[in-house]
């Protein structure tokens, strides 16, 4: 029990006990105030900690990486989004698989488009990734062009330059006209590990994107071009592989040789409004909108 010590002041006992309980209530409340300046301090920093992460969460997010996922399903699945949510996207970029993992890796993006299986280093660089379905890459030709089907090593000789004729694979006599994208593409690497065992191309026309490419063939009777199955247009059709179609069950199952997963990537464990959009794309409404140009994953 607390003990009050009073002071012989040579005033009366009363005005003495007074005087002491003055006295100790006075630094009692200076104690408080001291407490009440920390504690108000502590309130302070921490709503401008919640203010900053409301303006972190009103801004935008971003994507960076494959035109596949870029110019197909990022378009639709962003306006749907932010319907829902009103959350928005500010930038829609599409500057290849490889450079889109690397900017969000290095934080100049909120996700990013990955359209073939993460390489070692990158899987190693431990980021957040999902699949959120899978593409078939296949071989178009002119619809005016005889030649229906191909090995998957007369593929890989046309795409590196040693069959250079379409007559060597049961077409007319001409010159192979060979289309590719520009080879920094996640479809171009795919590819090139999936058809030509990562072999090199052989002389190519190079166009910027798989859109551009199929259009050109659509035009041109003696090209050919490899591209996601989902920009396949009229005046095109594919050629069957090894006698697979690249057809939903066969992408599905592996049995096309030339099936990928398409990947959205997180520098980390998404949380906030990027955990909400990684939700969105899984859900069922999200898979719905990814089922309109490739396989859905549920």
């Amino acid at each position: 029990m607390r003990k009050f010590i009073f002071m012989n002041t040579g005033l009366p006992t009363n005005l003495n006990v007074s005087v002491s309980l003055y006295l100790y209530i006075a630094k009692l409340l200076q104690g408080w105030r001291k407490i009440v300046r920390k504690l108000l301090v502590f309130f302070g920093v921490l709503v401008m900690l919640l203010v900053i992460g409301q303006l972190v969460e009103a801004q935008g997010l971003t994507y960076e990486g494959s035109t596949t996922i870029g110019e197909t399903i990022m378009p639709e699945a962003a306006k749907v989004f932010e319907a829902k949510t009103k959350i928005k996207f500010d930038y829609i970029g599409g500057l290849g698989s490889g450079n889109g993992f690397k900017a969000v890796m290095e934080g100049k993006c909120y996700v990013a488009g990955v359209s073939r299986a993460l390489k070692p280093n990158e899987k190693k660089q431990k980021p957040y990734y999902q699949i959120i379905g899978y593409d078939a890459i296949a071989v178009f030709v002119n619809k005016r062009n005889p030649v229906k089907d191909l090995s998957k090593e007369q593929v890989k000789g046309i795409f590196t330059g040693k069959i250079k004729n379409w007559k060597e694979v049961g077409g007319k006599d001409a010159e192979i006209v060979v289309v590719t994208e520009r080879k920094t593409g996640g479809t171009i690497t795919a590819f090139k590990e999936l058809a030509l065992d990562d072999a090199e191309f052989g002389p190519t026309k190079e166009i910027d994107t798989q859109n551009e490419c199929v259009k050109y063939v659509a035009k041109d009777e003696n090209s050919i071009t490899h591209a996601s199955i989902a920009f396949k247009e009229p005046g095109i059709k594919y050629v069957i592989v090894d006698n697979v179609e690249p057809n939903v069950q066969n992408i599905r199952s592996g049995s096309y040789p030339f099936s990928r997963p398409l990947i959205l990537v997180a520098k980390k464990l998404p949380k906030g409004n990027l955990k909400k959009f990684f939700d969105f794309i899984l859900s069922p409404e999200g898979q719905e909108i990814v089922k309109k140009n490739f396989v859905s994953v549920k």
